[in-house]
């Protein structure tokens, strides 16, 4: 990446303590979230369809409101339930620590590559659009898309529209990076161009924080495997000991699922 990022140091980047989310009147899907990483680390969450791992996602950048609990990225706490003008600022620079990447790219249909990639430091950090392009040019040509600056969204690939989404993630210069299952709505020849992209991140140093079922990405780049069900940890620890000896039967189950 065209930044240098800090490597691993040791320093926890995210905290995340007893975290819970209700929707409605007793939809409990998070129940006590508690997770801690290291600044540099990779982690990658797995369990099966609605187990709350795109809800945790979603509440870390507060796109959900969390029902109870606090988050901290980078030194900025809030808890659940605040409210004021502070707790706004904090959000914001939340957000600025910490892209994120979704299934669906999101991309604004109707401005080229170049312009999805530098609408945030322009509008959020202020920056004028001549100061915006030179590093919005170096993350394209990192992520292999020189050729597409100027294409629409509709003129690229999945996977072309979702490396230019990490690429707009990125050029927030964030402190962590978020990914919401990125490959899911790909056709499967074009996994491979944004899960490399992924793991260059990691080899770099950057703070990662996975939602994916891509087995090779859990099981080569991961620091730490976490397993959710019903808005629990059943299991975390390093890639080899989850997939080779995983301790709960229901992990033992949902891990024979999806290696077929």
């Amino acid at each position: 990446m065209p930044e240098k990022m800090t490597m691993n140091n040791g320093e926890t980047m995210i905290r995340i303590n007893n975290l819970h989310k209700v929707f409605g009147q007793d939809l409990h899907v998070l129940r006590g979230i508690d997770l801690e990483v290291k600044t540099g680390e990779v982690v990658v969450i797995l369990g099966p369809s609605g187990s709350g791992k795109s809800t945790l996602l979603r509440c870390i950048n507060f796109l959900e409101e969390p029902t109870a609990g606090s988050i901290e990225i980078d030194g900025v706490v809030i808890s659940a339930g605040e409210r004021g003008k502070a707790r706004d600022a904090h959000i914001l620079e939340i957000r600025k620590k910490a892209g994120m990447c979704f299934q669906s790219f999101n991309l604004f249909p109707h401005m080229t590559a170049i312009e999805n990639i530098i609408e945030g430091p322009i509008t959020v950090l202020g920056q004028r659009k001549k100061e915006a392009i030179p590093y919005a040019e170096e993350l394209l040509d990192w992520v292999g898309l020189t050729d597409k600056r100027d294409e629409h969204p509709s003129r690229l690939s999945g996977g072309q529209q979702q490396r230019v989404a990490i690429a707009r993630s990125l050029a927030m210069r964030p402190k962590v990076m978020l990914f919401d299952e990125p490959t899911s709505a790909l056709d499967p020849e074009l996994v491979g161009e944004v899960v490399d992209v992924m793991e260059r991140l990691a080899r770099e140093g950057m703070t990662i924080i996975a939602v994916t079922h891509e087995m090779h990405f859990a099981k080569d780049v991961a620091d730490r495997v976490f397993i959710m069900d019903g808005g629990n940890w059943i299991e975390d620890g390093p890639p080899e000991e989850i997939f080779t000896h995983p301790k709960h039967a229901r992990s033992r189950q949902f891990l024979a699922h999806i290696l077929k």
